[in-house]
């Protein structure tokens, strides 16, 4: 998952209207995020960790394959992030091409880890009809269930296409970003 997602439906998310969420088209990373935690409360979270060994940048995916392993990630709770569809960009010659990608869910739910007040989205590997674009994605399920939580792939059609470049700037946020691109 490259790093934008979009969440600007979230009447079927309980709380997040209590939490303040605003509807956003075009989520970037270092934005504060509605995230639901597994007392099912949504809280409102940085997108993003900067550990005290990175020089620059910070960490905003984890992979789904090496997550318990990593050092980095000890002491994260389990969690999951609400979306609508995220972005990806295609490298073409033209120069790279944003798609958003989507399903059938009015939102689907990344399996993410948190600590304090930031949290980490999880990715696994893309399917296969969407991975000629992007060869990651969010680890997805279609609701947020913690008493079976693990760190599979449940079977979610997902469905893309072209997307203005407009999107490429954080600034950006009107729903005419997930609107399918007429050139």
């Amino acid at each position: 998952m490259c790093g934008r997602f979009n969440f600007s439906n979230h009447s079927k998310v309980k709380g997040t209207k209590e939490a303040g969420v605003s509807p956003s088209f075009n989520i970037a990373p270092s934005s504060v995020i509605a995230v639901l935690n597994e007392d099912m409360k949504c809280l409102n979270l940085n997108w993003g960790f900067t550990p005290s060994w990175m020089k620059q940048g910070q960490i905003i995916n984890a992979k789904r394959e090496t997550v318990r392993t990593k050092s980095t990630f000890k002491g994260f709770r389990k969690c999951y992030v609400p979306i609508n569809g995220w972005y990806e960009w295609l490298k073409t010659d033209e120069g790279k091409k944003p798609f958003y990608f989507h399903s059938e869910y009015d939102t689907m739910y990344v399996k993410s880890i948190m600590r304090d007040n930031i949290v980490i989205l999880l990715t696994t590997e893309a399917i296969d009809s969407i991975s000629h674009i992007h060869n990651r994605m969010p680890l997805l399920s279609n609701e947020p269930v913690f008493r079976n939580w693990n760190l599979n792939q449940v079977n979610i059609d997902i469905n893309t296409y072209e997307v203005s470049r407009e999107v490429s700037y954080a600034g950006n946020n009107s729903a005419d970003l997930i609107k399918p691109f007429n050139p």
